[in-house]
């Protein structure tokens, strides 16, 4: 066995902040250390803000096809059954929309 020399004085290793302590009985505290502070309102980011509106002539179309019983109208810039896959709207100033029972009609 070596004889290293120890300190005879030992400190208590601090915890980083936020990190689970003990409270008096042994019981773990994960109790932050300062109070949090809710988020401000994010900036705009720039991106054009789009206008929907009800649209006489896209209502007409999609009368049009449930009428008719089938997806798709010239008036309509994009036509659905059931609801329109939001994936397929461009980020457009104004779409117009207009729905008859299932059938959808969006212009833009």
């Amino acid at each position: 066995m070596s004889s290293a020399s120890a300190s005879t004085t030992a400190k208590a290793p601090e915890e980083p902040a936020g990190k689970p302590t003990e409270e008096p009985g042994g019981k773990p505290s994960t109790k932050p250390t300062s109070k949090p502070k809710p988020s401000a309102t994010p900036p705009p980011t720039g991106a054009p803000t789009t206008i929907w509106y009800t649209s006489p002539a896209a209502t007409d179309a999609a009368r049009r096809m449930s009428a008719a019983r089938t997806v798709g109208d010239p008036a309509c810039t994009l036509s659905a059954v059931g609801r329109p896959d939001p994936a397929l709207v461009p980020h457009e100033s104004r779409i117009g929309i207009g729905h008859h029972g299932t059938y959808w009609c969006l212009v833009w």
